[in-house]
């Protein structure tokens, strides 16, 4: 069975064979701009468990999040907020809002660190010059 980090990482290595395919013909291809570009882009999922994600939502709600403004507060900032619109509209709670959110939508990026999605790119371009080969 796959981890989250290795869907994460799989679903990742596809948006950037995505942003080199969409390349214009000709165009040198810059890694740091492909990864960055792939990282920014829409992910299909929230990479992590009901309960951390329950847990960290509850520790920021409180004002007890002690993260720099960073990618994993902004993925936690995310969750909360489209768990307060859902938790609006239907009247439930927020581990059922939670539940909803992690099962039906995706994140708005992937939520990974410039030096990680650098590294995921490498390996796929290592992997494709070792297929070639």
């Amino acid at each position: 069975m796959m981890t989250l980090v290795e869907t994460r990482n799989r679903h990742f290595l596809e948006a950037c064979r995505r942003v080199m395919r969409d390349l214009p013909a000709g165009e040198e291809i810059n890694i740091a701009k492909v990864a960055m570009t792939a990282a920014l882009s829409p992910a299909p999922h929230y990479y992590c468990t009901f309960m951390y994600a329950l847990r960290m939502l509850r520790v920021l709600r409180h004002g007890r999040l002690a993260l720099r403004r960073d990618r994993r507060l902004a993925l936690w900032e995310e969750l909360n907020v489209k768990c307060a619109a859902y938790m609006s509209r239907t009247g439930c709670k927020l581990p059922e809002a939670l539940g909803y959110i992690l099962a039906s939508e995706s994140a708005s990026q992937y939520f990974i660190a410039p030096a990680t999605a650098l590294r995921l790119v490498q390996r796929l371009r290592a992997a494709s010059a070792a297929a070639r080969s």
